[in-house]
């Protein structure tokens, strides 16, 4: 099932600054829709739209929540929010739920629409661009509009006649705005298997770091996604952004949030605000003997995981007896089991009021917070649970598992070692500390953890791929490939670990046996991107030139904003003397990132169709992106050769020579800069140098050619005489030399 999966925001703001006065009043609204009624329902809006919202307000924002709405009721809360937006300095719309464009324009669907034809989508849905122009008549320094929305039409099928392609419109950003989306313009993305989908849960990991800006923000998402989805969700964005950073995670000073206010009273009792009212009821002891009764025989269904009959028996005791405090609980527990973390949380609550003193009702209340992204929520119920059980091993994992998700590296480092301390024999909790590690780039001490994660939690899968990785980072190349054997042999549909294993492959230069990993990882996955990229990589280092097409081609068929597949793309092209094509799909690539060997590769390719002052053009940008490289003795080089091909004598000498600074031992560098100076006049100067590339490379026959005609036109005819025979010697079928002899000499 396709989910949604777009993220647009947009900001308008003409100065973006972080805590000024300026930007204190925050107002967001929130819609998450998945009940629909006559589409496919989905599963993670109203759970994607509560964390978002809950996020939004440790931020200090103000948030009105809606779920499930009709058309009426969407443009109803639209109205209330751009009116209510005029009193604010910062205005934030989130939606979540299906959503479909037409001629150019993003609707979104409310629960109770019936689209038969395109037509129709103007009168029964809610257009994005009605949320816009009320922030743009509010006056609001800062306007966002996220939009989750659905990228595959769910009522397509059924029309007489097919729409546009999948997904939303791409948007123009307005100057100081930012549009993004969770991935690349008319693609899709799948529905999430946990509480939120891939791309919201990789904005609530990212949008509360107070010290990320906006386009950090962005980055990091797009850096999760893509890589949790094997590269085929690749997030993006377009930007006009104007003025000074803007920090979505930075909390105005100015303004106390509630969430602070909990906070502040955390010491004292984090959980009296939560406004639980708990029935007041006399029970008779009769009642309560039976209610005991009940609860104890839906415990033990409970136990048995049989939830259903356990359900009915805690209603049963509660219907006696409302305040007992465990029939609460273990309801709550049942609902958590089934992933309605909605119906968990009261449960859990009511029992907390019940009984404030025990701490396993915190923990599970924080799990049920932590499965909806209501990470600030569950903090405070782990740090409860602690307070009350400090020896709790399972409440110090589970807040550091929350705090690495929010990039609190450190503190979920501290709680790792504390559940450690607690519990030397937590596999789980070896592993995490060891991913945190890997992630760290401390791949020894992620090694030593997986090697102890593996002692106590037994054989896994994901311990053999992940110490694999951690080796493979330590060019362990042998350890690294014996893990991969283990993860494959485990769980032999692990396609990233046939991928992996490829790449250690390709880097010992073992290529067929790394093509045959990373097309066992595409068969296992058909849908995995990386994999298929790696086979297009690695045919074009085995010369399969027409092959590596193809496969980059399947990349970009699935995933058009998959970089390096028109990067590898276009060096097939340009080794096949097909510049158009090349210069075409570079062009591609650099619009996706502004890499230097892009920009060096195109300018190549035009130099190739002799537009030698674009190929200048792209020398020049790639040596302003990478100054320092390891390759830019080429940058520099090849601009020469422009410069030289269009007798710009004196700016190709001087490339030249930076070319010789930055790789002394390159012959051509040295003959290029010779056959400039002989270009100009400067004989002298050019014998020097054509004696540097002999030296280096004496078996080039056009060294000693040229040379000897430096020789002949200072007039040195005898030592000419001997470097053309030379060249005659080392080339007898040029006739070039030859024919310079004859008339000469």
């Amino acid at each position: 099932m396709i989910r949604p999966a777009v993220l647009l925001l947009l900001l308008f703001a003409p100065s973006l600054m972080v805590c000024g006065q300026g930007y204190q009043k925050r107002l967001a609204l929130v819609v998450g829709n998945s009940s629909y009624q006559l589409a496919t329902p989905l599963k993670n809006p109203v759970n994607d739209a509560r964390a978002i919202a809950s996020a939004l307000k440790s931020t200090g924002f103000d948030v009105l929540e809606y779920e499930n709405v009709t058309q009426a009721q969407l443009k109803q809360a639209i109205s209330a929010f751009g009116q209510k937006l005029k009193g604010y300095d910062v205005g934030l719309f989130y939606y979540a739920g299906h959503g479909v464009q037409a001629k150019g324009v993003n609707y979104m669907i409310p629960v109770e629409a019936e689209l038969k034809s395109e037509e129709e989508i103007e009168y029964d849905c809610v257009a994005a661009d009605r949320v816009l122009a009320f922030m743009e008549t509010a006056s609001t320094k800062v306007n966002l509009i996220i939009l989750d929305a659905c990228r595959n039409n769910p009522f397509a099928r059924s029309w007489s006649r097919a729409a546009g392609g999948g997904g939303l419109a791409m948007m123009d950003a307005p100057k100081g705005s930012l549009i993004a989306y969770a991935t690349s313009p008319g693609r899709t993305a799948s529905d999430g298997e946990s509480a939120n989908g891939l791309y919201t849960s990789a904005l609530l990991k990212f949008m509360r770091n107070p010290s990320l800006t906006i386009e950090q923000v962005f980055k990091q998402v797009r850096n999760e996604v893509t890589d949790k989805s094997g590269g085929s969700q690749i997030p993006w964005e377009t930007t006009s952004l104007t003025g000074e950073d803007f920090f979505l995670g930075s909390v105005p000073t100015a303004q106390t949030t509630k969430q602070q206010v909990i906070a502040s009273n955390t010491e004292k009792d984090p959980v009296v605000k939560r406004e639980v009212v708990v029935p007041q009821v006399d029970v008779s002891p009769e009642k309560k003997a039976q209610a005991e009764l009940f609860f104890n025989q839906g415990k033990i269904y409970y136990d048995k995981s049989e939830n259903a009959k356990a359900l009915t028996q805690f209603n049963k005791a509660l219907d006696l007896n409302p305040g007992l405090a465990d029939a609460h609980y273990y309801r709550a527990r049942v609902y958590y089991d089934q992933s309605e973390y909605d119906k968990a949380n009261p449960d859990f609550d009511v029992a907390i009021q019940i009984d404030p003193t025990v701490s396993s009702y915190y923990y599970w209340r924080a799990n049920s917070h932590r499965m909806v992204r209501q990470d600030d929520q569950a903090l405070l119920d782990f740090t409860k649970s602690i307070s009350l059980d400090p020896k709790y091993d399972q409440a110090f994992y589970w807040r550091a598992r929350t705090y690495i998700d929010l990039q609190q590296i450190e503190n979920g480092l501290r709680d790792l070692n504390h559940a450690i301390e607690l519990n030397p024999s937590y596999g789980d909790a070896y592993y995490t500390r060891a991913l945190t590690y890997y992630d760290l780039s401390r791949w020894e001490e992620a090694i030593r953890d997986l090697n102890l994660s593996e002692q106590h939690n037994g054989e896994s899968a994901n311990v053999y791929y992940w110490r694999a990785n951690s080796e493979f980072s330590l060019n362990q190349y042998d350890a690294a490939i014996k893990d991969f054997d283990a993860a494959v042999r485990v769980k032999p549909d692990y396609y990233q670990a046939y991928m992996y294993r490829g790449k250690v492959k390709f880097n010992q230069d073992r290529y067929k046996e790394a093509l045959v990993d990373f097309r066992k990882s595409t068969e296992v996955n058909p849908d995995y991107m990386d994999g298929q990229y790696w086979i297009a990589v690695t045919l074009y280092y085995m010369d399969d030139y027409k092959g590596s097409i193809e496969a980059s081609s399947k990349v970009l068929a699935n995933s058009p904003d998959y970089t390096y597949a028109w990067y590898y793309r276009g060096l097939c092209e340009y080794t096949l003397d097909m510049y158009d094509e090349a210069v075409a799909d570079f062009d591609k690539c650099i619009e996706l990132k502004e890499d230097p060997d892009a920009f060096y590769w195109r300018g190549n390719s035009k130099y190739m169709q002799l537009n030698y002052a674009e190929a200048i053009a792209d020398f020049t940008k790639a040596l302003e992106l990478n100054p320092n490289g390891k390759s830019v003795y080429n940058y520099y080089y090849y601009r020469g050769n422009s410069y030289y091909s269009l007798k710009m004598y004196d700016y190709a000498i001087r490339d030249f020579s930076k070319t010789i600074e930055s790789k002394p031992d390159f012959a051509d560098g040295w003959y290029y800069r010779a056959n400039s100076n002989y270009s100009l006049g400067k004989y002298e100067d050019a014998i020097v140098d054509f004696n540097r590339s002999i030296e280096i490379n004496p078996s080039k026959s056009d060294y000693w050619y040229y040379r000897g005609l430096a020789y002949f036109y200072s007039g040195n005819k005898e030592s000419a005489l001997a470097d053309i025979n030379k060249a005659i010697r080392l080339n007898p079928s040029e006739t070039r030399y030859t024919d310079f002899k004859s008339r000469n000499f």
